[in-house]
């Protein structure tokens, strides 16, 4: 198992999250202190609200009777990595978390060393594998594999063997991209595999090119602001939005632009988590607030899990508790904790309709 602590560090308690507690006055509950980064402006700040909602459910429903208090401390990194980076070294320095949540791979990246460095347990909202490197590191999604292979049967169940695949340079968006590409066409089908740097406003070249070579089906690889902008030059240039599938995606203010796009992404969450969601904040849900949500519960449920009295559990006690974990139920669903780290839910596609993405495909 990759996340077997060395013994010596059991032995030493170093850098232990309860050295991180303030000692509790009498009749008070310890608290546990979790930073929370979040994208909540620019161009990212809708998919990071909807986090930080799914999160505030989650704080909510935390029993009264919980053997500690706990404390989310939530800062806005703007989808900047330099912002990311001094956000956590707050966190570390002046905050003492004893945990810490981030969003998307850009910010899973650069906290994952410092949370290795300081022994502090970190859970990526993310499909980036390298986030969960180390002992401390955790990421939650489902494996590209298995939306790759969701993805594909769509395709063929729908006849579509021409594909163009347009894919931002990028991590993880360039990753699936060359998976599926490699999968597309050892299933038969015949693929062209383009890619841009983020920043790039103009696709009509490409756009053309490709429409020249015959391909009317398009796999848009990105996220926004690139991914809306492909989506409307692709309209302008007679490609509908049936001819379009998305990878990840999810719910923002107005889904107009995106009626009819096939999203592949990991589980939105079950029937009583959506409900309890949309009934609380009145709006369609994505990936990302389930995620996020069962992250949070599970930050929760190791420290609940692993109580000490009077004092905090370290951070070798959490990831004790972490690596025993196998199978166990979520807001997702059903939650499969591995040794590397990465928790994988079930992959689905979403089909945005009449404003909404329904599940078309699990």
């Amino acid at each position: 198992m990759k996340k077997v602590l060395l013994g010596m560090v059991l032995a030493l308690g170093l850098a232990a999250c309860g050295d991180k507690a303030e000692t509790p006055k009498e009749n008070e509950k310890p608290v546990v202190k979790i930073g929370v980064i979040l994208p909540l402006s620019g161009n990212s700040a809708d998919v990071g609200e909807m986090a930080k909602k799914a999160i505030d459910l989650a704080k909510e429903n935390i029993s009264e009777n919980t053997k500690y208090e706990y404390k989310f401390i939530v800062e806005d990194d703007q989808f900047k990595s330099a912002v990311t980076a001094n956000i956590v070294n707050k966190f570390v320095f002046h905050d003492k978390v004893n945990a810490i949540l981030t969003y998307y791979a850009p910010a899973g990246l650069v906290v994952s060393p410092i949370a290795e460095q300081h022994r502090i347990p970190h859970f990526g909202n993310t499909w980036e594998e390298n986030v969960a490197n180390g002992n401390y590191n955790f990421i939650q999604y489902t494996t590209m594999e298995a939306m790759a292979d969701l993805s594909i049967k769509y395709l063929q169940e729908n006849n579509i063997n021409k594909v163009a695949i347009i894919t931002e340079v990028r991590g993880t968006s360039e990753k699936f991209a060359s998976l599926l590409n490699v999968m597309m066409k050892e299933a038969g089908f015949i693929t062209q595999y383009e890619t841009f740097n983020r920043g790039e406003r103009d696709f009509r070249i490409l756009i053309e090119k490709l429409k020249g070579k015959g391909f009317e089906y398009f796999m848009v690889n990105s996220i926004r602001p690139e991914f809306d902008i492909i989506v409307k030059q692709l309209n302008e240039a007679g490609i509908s939005n049936e001819n379009i599938m998305g990878a990840g995606g999810d719910a923002i203010s107005d889904m107009s632009l995106y009626e009819g796009i096939v999203f592949s992404g990991s589980s939105i969450g079950t029937k009583k988590f959506q409900d309890m969601f949309e009934k609380k904040y009145k709006q369609g849900i994505g990936y990302g607030a389930v995620i996020s949500y069962d992250l949070a519960n599970l930050v929760v449920s190791a420290f609940e899990n692993k109580y000490q009295e009077k004092q905090i559990p370290t951070s070798e006690q959490i990831i004790e508790y972490l690596n025993g974990l196998q199978t166990y139920e979520c807001g997702a669903g059903e939650c499969e904790m591995t040794s590397s780290g990465y928790i994988v839910n079930e992959p689905i596609l979403r089909k945005v309709i009449n404003g909404k993405y329904e599940v078309i495909r699990q």
